[in-house]
């Protein structure tokens, strides 16, 4: 693409007679992104009219399409060019294709051609690795000769003394890198004070200064420019006959209806869309009122009703799919709540609001997710569906059949799918009543046009009882984590210890968000991010990198590691190397699994291959962590669920240990004291490589034999991992009953796993039981116990007890006084003198 821009685009020419004491003639081009949050304008526009001492651009609106202004400025004849915005973020191939063209024609407007380009940044604003990124991208259509004519002009709406923007360069290495590039040209203007000449003064200057260095040459209009002006010519004609065909198309079908014309009183609307394609802000606007939240993400489908001029309405908001994602990495729980809006309002809609921004490419991609996620409704859904063009401001002074016109193939086979109904709605002015008149003049048009017939979901397909199914287990798989939760704190609470110290790595494929979970870990910008959302994928990191830092009094070390590749072995050999980069061990993996997404059987499969590196024993230092906004205050339990197996079972195998990460305090000490749990469970030892274990063979055990250490560790693992699944099987029959002590609860303190002694138990060698010793005596203290016919209870036999619960028998070793001797005769002899089995319930 660089070489095609660089043919295409500019040349540098020489100015002929420079003037020795200054210019007589500055032509100016003003170049710059637009902000997704905070601040979303650079100043472009104010820049220019600063500039000219006068107001020659509009403020008000955004800046569609490249415009000239000229103006007599101390001593100089001036000219500036102002262009649309990109957004920092986006590079070219999501970049609207008319945003593109008008950067492309910008130099026509200064001819022969500009002496600078001024790069218009918020001088607060942030700058991260992808806006550079973008940038570079977009000014490849200037060519690589650019850079030399560039001066960084920093906007500010305040006095900004030096001390403070120096201060903010240091935070943003890429805004650094951005101005060597630049040979360190930049300017800081304050576009309210437009008294202060002398900020202007010396701009003029800077621009001078620069041109001397470049042997005063400028760029010239290339001639492939110019043969893009000739084909707007003839674009703008079509613009003008695509007009004129949709006029005359809707007043060929009001003509045809006239007599048959019935107005609707009651109007059934479900929008559907990607995400940040404003369907929550449509939907307020349509019903005049604050009905959808705006600031964060729609989870589940919400229904709102109004009254709109003289019609009761009836609007389904939606959860959006993830903007570019195709259907197969789409979350199930989307699809599930996709799938049930069109039931939300029986017995269907009127009409099906598909909205896609107008800021937005309508690339391959995008059409390719508009149809794999309008699949999920059947193929009659489109003679329903009114295409809604959101963020109606980014339209400026051009027509929405000047951009369907720009960009192609992809959004007129979105016309030709909808049967060409579209309306623009700006939801940035709920004032003007106008479009939502017209927004619902077409609703009624396209409902006669179907007969006046709802779009009626197919009741099989009805997700209702799937969904309620899934998220009444996740509601009982919450209860579960938090009985399995308490019971592990109780046994562990005395062997637990705050940590001042944890080392942890972070494990997970491309875009799964590791590194901005190590970010939000470490409270700061520690590694290297690049938004998912508007960016082609970036080379990754090739090596493993550690940054540390001090958070609620324990010293983290954090280790970033290369995404998972199962096709390369030196990726595989470097996440290794994470092991030895926070030497002597980790005491912590952070799986990391975005929450925007699916998790399959082949995720599930690439997981487990990779792990497989570390050996089988990584699973007891491993941790899942949610990643990502997506859920908002959902629970994670109701996606888990969802899911289904292949995510489920790489939790059980983590020992059902997850955790949602969120961007605060509360959430990080949360998390830290999920890891100290871990960290005691595993008796305070760290991640060692181990060398691969022997297969177990059968022997037999001698009776005088005594147990190592290591042997008592492993049946306390497994006791405690019985005791866990003990106390949450046969939940759900729990909850159903009405009333009473439930099955399956505990009735007095859980023991401590320490080495300490056990209160309110037998007092014989309480000093010194193992851990072991505590679990059985807890289990067998007379407050603990009860006669029960078996159900749902342990049995505790010669040889072991069992629990019985729903079907399953889980045998368990059994454990008395000092279970060291349980392998010597005279443990046998005991046995045999034991009164008969008892009973009792957990």
């Amino acid at each position: 693409m660089s070489e095609q821009s660089t043919q295409r685009s500019l040349t540098t020419v020489s100015n002929s007679s420079p003037s020795s004491k200054g210019f007589p003639e500055i032509r100016i081009i003003l170049i710059g992104g637009r902000q997704l949050g905070g601040i979303e304008s650079s100043g472009k526009s104010s820049v220019g009219n600063t500039i000219l001492g006068r107001n020659a651009f509009n403020v008000g609106r955004r800046t569609a399409r490249s415009v000239q202004a000229e103006g007599e400025v101390h001593g100089r004849h001036v000219t500036v060019v102002d262009t649309p915005g990109w957004w920092w973020h986006y590079d070219v191939e999501n970049t609207p294709k008319f945003d593109i063209l008008e950067i492309i024609r910008c130099p026509t407007l200064c001819p022969p051609g500009p002496h600078a380009f001024l790069l218009v940044i918020p001088v607060d604003n942030i700058f991260p690795k992808d806006y550079g990124i973008a940038l570079n991208e977009h000014l490849e259509f200037l060519s690589e000769n650019v850079w030399g004519h560039i001066i960084v002009l920093f906007s500010c709406i305040a006095p900004y003394d030096d001390r403070s923007f120096k201060n903010n360069l240091r935070n943003w290495p890429d805004l650094q890198i951005l101005l060597r590039r630049c040979q360190n040209k930049y300017h800081v203007l304050n576009i309210k004070d437009k008294n202060d000449s002398s900020q202007v003064i010396t701009l003029l200057e800077k621009i001078e200064e620069m041109v001397a260095q470049n042997n005063h040459n400028y760029f010239q209009i290339s001639k492939s420019v110019s043969v893009e002006d000739e084909r707007e010519k003839i674009r703008k004609e079509n613009v003008k006959q695509r007009i004129l065909a949709a006029k005359s198309q809707r007043t060929e079908f009001q003509a045809r209806i006239k007599d048959e014309e019935q107005h609707l009183t009651d109007i059934q609307i479900v929008i559907l869309g990607a995400s940040w394609s404003a369907r929550s802000s449509a939907g307020n606007l349509i019903l005049g009122e604050e009905a959808f939240q705006v600031k964060s993400r729609t989870v589940c489908c919400e229904v709102r009703y109004a009254e709109v001029q003289g019609k009761q309405l009836t609007v389904v908001d939606t959860p959006g799919w993830f903007w570019l994602y195709p259907l197969e990495k789409t979350s199930e729980i989307d699809k599930l709540e996709i799938r049930r809006s069109v039931h939300l309002c029986p017995p269907g809609p009127h009409a099906i609001l598909l909205t896609v921004p107008i800021a937005t490419a309508f690339n391959k991609m995008y059409q390719t997710a508009v149809e794999e996620h309008m699949g999920l409704l059947g193929k009659e859904v489109w003679s329903h569906t009114i295409v809604l063009f959101t963020r109606g401001d980014w339209l400026g002074d051009t027509t929405i059949e000047e951009r369907i016109e720009e960009e192609g193939e992809h959004l007129e086979w979105l016309m030709e799918q909808c049967g060409y109904r579209y309306h623009v709605v700006n939801c940035k002015n709920p004032t003007d009543s106008t479009q939502v008149t017209e927004l619902l003049e077409k609703i009624e048009e396209m409902v006669m046009e179907n007969n006046g017939c709802h779009y009626v979901p197919d009741e099989k397909s009805n997700p209702f009882n799937e969904l309620e199914l899934k998220l009444k287990k996740g509601k009982t798989d919450i209860e579960k984590g938090r009985r399995q939760k308490y019971i592990l704190h109780e046994l562990l609470k005395e062997r637990k210890k705050e940590l001042s110290e944890v080392r942890i790595v972070l494990l997970g494929e491309k875009g799964v968000g590791k590194s901005t979970s190590g970010n939000i870990i470490l409270q700061g910008t520690f590694f290297d991010i690049t938004r998912d959302e508007g960016l082609k994928p970036q080379p990754r990191a090739k090596q493993c990198m550690m940054k540390q830092k001090k958070v609620a009094g324990c010293q983290i070390s954090m280790v970033d590691t290369p995404s998972w590749s199962t096709s390369n072995l030196e990726d595989a050999k470097e996440i290794l190397r994470s092991v030895t980069v926070c030497s002597p061990g980790p005491h912590a993996f952070l799986l990391v699994l975005p929450v925007d997404k699916t998790f399959t059987k082949k995720d599930e499969k690439t997981v487990m291959e990779l792990m497989s590196l570390f050996g089988e024993h990584v699973w007891r230092y491993t941790l899942i962590l949610f990643s990502g906004y997506w859920l908002k205050d959902r629970p994670v339990e109701h996606y888990i669920v969802c899911e289904g197996e292949p995510l489920q079972n790489l939790i059980r195998k983590c020992g059902n240990r997850y955790h949602v990460l969120a961007d605060n305090s509360h959430n990080i000490n949360n998390l830290l004291k999920m890891i100290e749990v871990m960290v005691a469970r595993n008796r305070g030892e760290y991640f060692t490589q181990q060398k691969e274990e022997k297969k177990a063979t059968t022997t037999v055990i001698h009776t005088e034999k005594v147990l190592t250490e290591e042997e008592w560790n492993k049946r306390e693992d497994e006791l405690i991992e019985r005791m866990l699944e003990a106390a949450v099987v046969d939940l759900d029959a729990e909850f159903k009953q009405p009333s009473g002590r439930r099955r399956g609860s505990f009735d007095g303190p859980v023991p401590s796993m320490s080495g300490d002694s056990l209160s309110d138990t037998s007092s014989v060698g309480a000093n010194t039981l193992n851990p072991a010793d505590k679990v059985f005596q807890w289990l067998w203290h007379p407050r603990n116990y009860v006669a029960s016919s078996g159900y749902d209870s342990i049995s505790v036999t010669s040889s072991s007890y069992h629990s019985k619960m729903e079907g399953i028998v889980y045998d368990l070793p059994m454990v008395q006084n000092n279970p060291r001797d349980m392998d010597t005769p005279k443990y046998a002899r005991n046995m045999t003198e034991q009164k008969r089995p008892r009973t009792f319930s957990m």
